[in-house]
C-alpha cells in the first residue's frame, strides 16, 4: 500500500535538523498527520583491540546524565565513513587506517528519518584530539566485551546507537 504526502511544512530548522508536519493519506484512505524529525546521517565507530574497546563518556544536557557510548556524530556534508573516521580522530585521537562498515539502522523510524552507520576500526595510530566545545570533558575507557554487556545490563549504558551497535557488533565477530 502505498502512503502520499499530501502537504508539507517546515516547523523548526536549524544546522543539525529540520522538523516538519506532513499530512498524508495512508493506503487505507484515512489522513494522518506526522512530526517528522529530518536528520543527515551518524556515524559510529567502534575502536576495537581484539580483547577490548573504546568508550567516550561525556555529559548529556538533554538528560542530565553521563553517557558512556561509542565515538559518534553527525556524518553532516561527509560521506558516513569519512565522518566515522573523523569522530574517531576528533573524540579519541585514534586515526583509523581502515573501517568496515557492520550495519545501517534507523534509530527511530515512528518520528526521524535519520540513519546510523555502525563501523569497526582496528587498525589505528596514536594522535592528537580536536574535541567540539561540548567535549573538552570526554573521558575514555576501554572495556571488554563481557564488560560492556555487564555496563548495558547494569544500566550504566543507556544511549540506544551504543546498545544497538554493540549487538550488530557482536554479530559481527561471529563471522570474523
Amino acid at each position: 500500500m502505498k502512503w502520499e504526502t499530501k502537504s508539507s511544512k517546515v516547523i523548526y530548522k536549524n544546522r543539525y535538523m529540520t522538523v516538519t508536519e506532513d499530512v498524508v493519506m495512508t493506503g487505507h484512505g484515512d489522513q494522518v498527520t506526522y512530526g517528522i524529525v529530518h536528520k543527515q546521517p551518524f556515524s559510529i565507530i567502534i575502536p576495537w583491540d581484539g580483547t577490548r574497546m573504546l568508550l567516550v563518556g561525556q555529559h548529556r544536557h538533554f538528560i542530565k546524565y553521563f553517557s558512556w557510548e561509542f565515538p559518534m556524530g553527525h556524518a553532516e556534508s561527509d560521506a558516513p565513513d569519512f565522518a566515522a573516521k573523523r569522530e574517531l580522530e576528533e573524540e579519541t585521537g585514534l586515526s583509523a587506517r581502515a573501517i568496515n562498515e557492520i550495519a545501517q539502522f534507523y534509530p527511530a523510524p515512528g518520528t526521524m528519518d535519520q540513519v546510523g552507520y555502525i563501523y569497526v576500526a582496528t587498525d589505528w595510530t596514536e594522535g592528537r584530539m580536536e574535541r567540539e566545545l561540548s567535549e573538552k570533558d570526554m573521558q575514555m575507557k576501554w572495556v571488554t566485551l563481557e564488560e560492556m554487556n555487564n555496563l548495558i545490563k547494569d544500566g550504566v549504558i543507556k544511549d540506544g546507537p551504543t546498545i544497538v551497535s554493540l549487538k550488530y557488533f557482536e554479530m559481527y565477530l561471529l563471522t570474523h
